[in-house]
């Protein structure tokens, strides 16, 4: 997995950062729970989503233009399917960020209620 953190592009990079405001939010909203921070959940999941959907994007695109180059047919598959992993690491971390962002949100709203 880290040698996976270690090829990835800028945007790739910038995708899981985008996806750290979310949770950031999050865990101030845990801590201190007011409507301001519940109200930027929204948007900062969004752009999250949004960054994940555009990074695996940008990694599709990547591979398939390295498979036309090869005219559909490469030396080594395996590069390949490797192209494709890296692609969905940004997507994997973006979510798992949301995920654990929303739960977090959850314990702030019980914890605004007690």
């Amino acid at each position: 997995m880290g040698e996976l953190f270690g090829r990835m592009g800028i945007v790739a990079l910038g995708t899981m950062l985008t996806s750290l405001l979310p949770f950031i939010a999050a865990v101030a909203y845990v801590i201190r729970p007011t409507e301001r921070r519940l109200l930027l959940m929204r948007p900062l999941s969004l752009a999250a989503a949004f960054a994940a959907i555009s990074g695996f994007a940008s990694g599709a695109a990547i591979v398939l233009r390295g498979l036309a180059a090869t005219g559909g047919k490469p030396e080594h598959p395996g590069a390949v399917l490797m192209g494709l992993a890296e692609g969905w690491v940004p997507v994997h971390v973006a979510f798992g960020f949301l995920a654990t962002a929303w739960l977090l949100v959850a314990a702030g709203m019980m914890r605004r209620q007690a």
